[in-house]
């Protein structure tokens, strides 16, 4: 359920708080991102991510207590956080950030005409040094990700990464679907719909698997054909 008006204002209200106390600290600009900014928010369910784009002088350990700060800031929603993005991470330089360890800031940057601007300096895409990739790239590096994170644990029968497993495939599925159909917002319940019908059943089982709030054994189940999926997309390369 989308979030009212207000509820927004009141979340980036507490953003703004965040930039005026640490923009002395090296944090240049802040952004909303994610489900919080769609119909697909769930009070219950959904954490509230936000981006703080910063220069060398910040530290990343600041963000343990931003998040403090912002559950004290807004009681409604406990899972509130900002993840530090260095502007060098922008232009290619050395990754830094634990959210730049986890979705390449290329991969980041190609959903950036859909984040949110809430205080500091307002970047426009062409202010950011990293090329635009394709969406063959785009799956391409998530594929790499899931290959060199994921899938070594869950052959060896570690399954506490299923959630992140199953995201990054679903939006290996919506960039595809985006080379297919042109761009598009994503939208879990838009997803289904919008592939095609080998794919629908890839996504289906992802879907059955996020609905299960991650179910191991679930996963366990459908693993090997997830495994055949991403290795299909490999041969296609």
């Amino acid at each position: 359920m989308k979030l009212t008006n207000n509820k927004i204002k009141i979340i980036e209200s507490a953003l703004l708080k965040i930039y005026s106390k640490y923009k002395n600290k090296g944090l240049l600009s802040v952004y909303l991102w994610g489900t919080v900014l769609t119909d697909e928010f769930n009070s219950e369910l959904s954490d509230i991510d936000s981006i703080g784009i910063v220069d060398d002088n910040a530290n990343e350990k600041d963000c343990e207590m931003i998040k403090k700060l912002l559950g004290r800031y807004v009681l409604e929603y406990q899972d509130f956080k900002l993840n530090y993005l260095y502007l060098d991470e922008l232009n290619g330089g050395k990754i830094k950030s634990s959210l730049a360890k986890v979705i390449p800031p290329s991969l980041l940057l190609l959903d950036f005409k859909n984040w949110k601007y809430v205080a500091g300096i307002k970047y426009s895409r062409k202010d950011f040094k990293l090329k635009k990739i394709s969406f063959d790239e785009a799956v391409e590096l998530n594929i790499c990700s899931v290959k060199k994170r994921h899938l070594p644990l869950l052959e060896r029968g570690d399954f506490r990464g299923t959630q992140y497993f199953v995201k990054t495939l679903l939006k290996v599925c919506y960039y595809l679907n985006q080379k297919e159909l042109g761009e598009h917002v994503f939208r879990y319940n838009e997803l289904l719909k919008k592939s095609p019908k080998e794919r629908k059943k890839v996504v289906k089982i992802l879907f059955e698997i996020k609905q299960s709030n991650w179910n191991k054994l679930l996963m366990k189940k459908n693993f090997s054909f997830l495994k055949d999926f991403i290795n299909g997309l490999e041969r296609l390369k």
